[in-house]
């Protein structure tokens, strides 16, 4: 029989160990030196899978603190817990299917939205805007800035500059599907061609990766100590 100690530990190790994971790739991207280009919707579906164990397990763990049975749970009592399952299984499977129609549903709108959206890590965001002003010039296409907006005739395309992690959000507006994807082959040549600069947020995703890693060391210290005690 596990304790509410023990899953309390396991639920921090499912939840925190995916992040940890994430956190370092970044940290990876962040010493390159060179930018990294990702679809918009690869990048989302990887920041999905660092936060995969606290939209499972997490999620689980507050449906079941919705259910009126909690107080089993809290006493360690799994057999009752069981027990209520069978009583109410309806009503747990319908709660659970909501919250996977939820998280599943917002997935794939953020992903179709993403379709034409590219990330651009380890650049700066003046750098990109220099590389992506010439490459409108290069396929003669006059443009105008407004903001973070780029207008030829009718609006283009939007960057989104994220100067502290020297990343750039890119997000094609325009219904000229040729014209994105000429664009997008051209970014991807260019940046093959674009020193990195020393990035700052390298040294806090090292940091963020550390700490992830002490907890993580730390909550399986612990199960295994109060495993050997039972």
């Amino acid at each position: 029989m596990y304790s509410p100690l023990t899953v309390a530990c396991l639920a921090g190790v499912i939840s925190l160990t995916p992040v940890a994971l994430y956190l370092l790739w970044l940290s990876i991207l962040t010493r390159r030196d060179r930018p990294t280009l990702l679809p918009g919707a690869w990048d989302f579906t990887i920041l999905l899978a660092g936060l995969s164990g606290f939209i499972l397990f997490g999620g689980g763990l507050l449906l079941t603190l919705m259910q009126s049975n909690v107080r089993y749970f809290m006493r360690g009592n799994f057999e009752a817990l069981r027990e209520a399952w069978g009583k109410e299984h309806l009503a747990w499977v319908l709660t659970v299917l909501a919250y996977l129609m939820f998280v599943i549903g917002g997935s794939l709108l953020t992903l179709q939205a993403r379709r034409r959206s590219l990330v651009v890590y380890n650049i700066e965001p003046d750098q990109f805007e220099a590389v992506l002003g010439e490459i409108f010039e290069h396929l003669n296409r006059p443009v105008e800035r407004r903001g973070n907006l780029w207008v030829g005739g009718v609006p283009l395309c939007e960057v989104e500059p994220f100067t502290a992690g020297q990343t750039v959000t890119f997000r094609w507006l325009s219904e000229d599907v040729l014209l994105f994807q000429e664009v997008e082959r051209q970014l991807h040549e260019a940046v093959k061609t674009i020193s990195s600069p020393d990035n700052p947020a390298t040294r806090w995703l090292s940091s963020a990766v550390a700490g992830c890693s002490i907890v993580l060391i730390f909550l399986v210290v612990v199960i295994f100590i109060y495993r050997g005690k039972l």
